[in-house]
């Protein structure tokens, strides 16, 4: 990690506290993957309760994961860190769920924003981005504001430690 990525985290006060899901080596990445599938977690849990594929009520946020519509791999970090692109979904859907559930999933995303969003999906498919330390960096930026906009509308939400 080079001295300016370090002092770009000094700036921000909540890096710390954030704990890595040791989805990704790179810490950064990581912290920037734990926010941003705690957040969807939580928004859809929130505005929907539901799994994006399956529509099955959900009954605790961490009982589900943050699924993407189009997946990371063959796509890059654009799309795979959108939190356009990624929905709560039952882990067994996630994991293993078929073309069905797919399709499905693809329905709920129109019902729930408008046939736009597959537009805007489909747009950072092709866009492309330098994926390094400063891209997740401005990621835990964003998702950090997004989550206060979120605690301040939903004071009595169970959220995790790391947020308070």
């Amino acid at each position: 990690m080079t001295k300016q990525i370090k002092e770009a985290l000094k700036t921000l006060p909540y890096y710390k506290s954030i704990p890595r899901k040791y989805r990704y080596t790179n810490p950064v990445k990581d912290k920037a993957w734990t926010l941003l599938s705690d957040y969807t977690r939580m928004r859809d849990f929130i505005k929907f309760g539901t799994c994006i594929a399956t529509g099955k009520r959900i009954t605790n946020w961490r009982d589900m994961d943050a699924g993407h519509y189009e997946s990371m791999s063959g796509h890059g970090s654009l799309v795979g860190f959108s939190e356009l692109n990624i929905h709560a979904q039952s882990p067994m859907s996630n994991k293993i769920g078929g073309m069905a559930d797919g399709a499905r999933y693809k329905e709920n995303l129109i019902k729930r924003y408008g046939k736009k969003i597959l537009k805007d999906i489909e747009t950072l498919k092709r866009g492309t981005i330098k994926a390094d330390d400063w891209f997740f960096i401005s990621r835990i930026q964003h998702i950090w504001e997004w989550f206060q906009t979120l605690k301040k509308d939903h004071k009595n939400f169970d959220f995790p430690e790391y947020l308070k």
